[in-house]
């Protein structure tokens, strides 16, 4: 049984209905019925205490497994470093009303800040705009909902994304031509953008980019479709995936084929599963988001903008002005076989 992504889950989000909230993630955090807090540093160096002030990372599906490893701890370290309490709140299934549900009891207790991952671009809209209008300032993290009233989202641009793929298979290929695979969850705006920007520069350097393909962030299917392309084009020169169960599907079959090696293959994502086949030389390259950052600069932004001495008019909250960037790409990393160790932990 395939694991349940974040982004595969996106897919069904609204179709789960039901599911309780997050309870504790570890340690120092304490159980709320709604909620799991952490307290971080009451001051720093002597100077005023934030403590009272709680900032709120709100998602669906709050305890994945992706974000334990990666969004979790890093908004533990933002709290800690700002000496606030940081909470993480939310259903623990993919539940959109229950999300809306949690931004929705999170305003009425007022926090300092909310930051909040797009499940919905627009079921959404309604919560966050209700918290905005309450005084309660919010950004999106990780997925956006553009359509509110959110004052920054903070995350990956998927066709610089695209781009950084290319430009790792343009490396492998080593002025090789030929046709080039694309895999990915085909009706996602993030995936049709870093299509985009892949093809901007793999198509002008010569490589002939086929019709992206669906493989449902799944990882099964990811394999069932790779199989069938390399059927149907044995004079390919290289596969790109773009959701995260793309590589180790691909993977799969490009080594159930025997083409190890023989394919240049780049993917979104560099968990351990992906770094196991570049270290095999199945996949070229592995380009990786820096999740950390979506939750560490959500949690910092929010706390700018409730404490910035900027200024840049009379009154800037009326002219709806605010002292952090709109949008915050937080960029990402290509992991290749030469560098594999130092993303490793195995």
């Amino acid at each position: 049984m395939n694991k349940l992504t974040r982004r595969d889950a996106i897919k069904t989000a609204g179709a789960i209905a039901g599911g309780t909230v997050l309870g504790t993630v570890t340690g120092c955090e304490r159980s709320q019925p709604d909620s799991t807090s952490m307290s971080g540093a009451a001051s720093r160096g002597g100077a005023k205490s934030f403590a009272n002030e709680d900032y709120v990372w709100l998602s669906a599906n709050a305890s994945l497994p992706l974000f334990v490893a990666h969004d979790h701890p890093a908004l533990r370290l933002a709290g800690q470093e700002l000496g606030v309490k940081v909470t993480i709140a939310g259903p623990n299934t993919v539940d959109v009303p229950g999300l809306v549900a949690a931004i929705e009891q999170t305003t009425v207790r007022r926090p300092a800040g909310m930051m909040v991952v797009g499940w919905d671009p627009s079921a959404l809209v309604p919560p966050i705009n209700q918290a905005m209008d309450a005084g309660i300032p919010v950004v999106c993290v990780d997925a956006d909902v553009p359509a509110s009233k959110r004052l920054a989202f903070i995350g990956t641009d998927w066709f610089d994304l695209g781009v950084r793929q290319a430009e790792a298979m343009l490396k492998a290929l080593a002025g090789r031509k030929g046709k080039v695979a694309l895999l990915g969850l085909i009706d996602q705006v993030i995936d049709q953008q870093a299509f985009s920007g892949f093809r901007s520069v793999a198509e002008k350097a010569g490589l002939t980019c086929l019709e992206p393909q669906h493989d449902k962030g799944n990882q099964a299917e990811a394999a069932r479709v790779a199989a069938a392309i390399l059927q149907a084009h044995p004079d390919l020169a290289g596969m790109a995936g773009f959701d995260s169960e793309s590589g180790p599907g691909f993977g799969q079959a490009i080594k159930e084929a025997g083409k190890a090696g023989k394919i240049v293959t780049t993917c979104v994502e560099a968990e351990e599963q992906h770094l196991r086949l570049v270290k095999e030389g199945v996949i070229s390259a592995a380009v990786g988001q820096k999740r950390e950052l979506f939750t560490y600069m959500g949690a910092k932004a929010l706390f700018e903008l409730n404490h910035s001495k900027l200024r840049f008019t009379s009154d800037d909250k009326k002219a709806g002005v605010a002292p952090v960037p709109i949008n915050y790409n937080t960029g990402t990393y290509t992991v290749t076989k030469e560098n594999v160790d130092l993303f490793s932990k195995g």
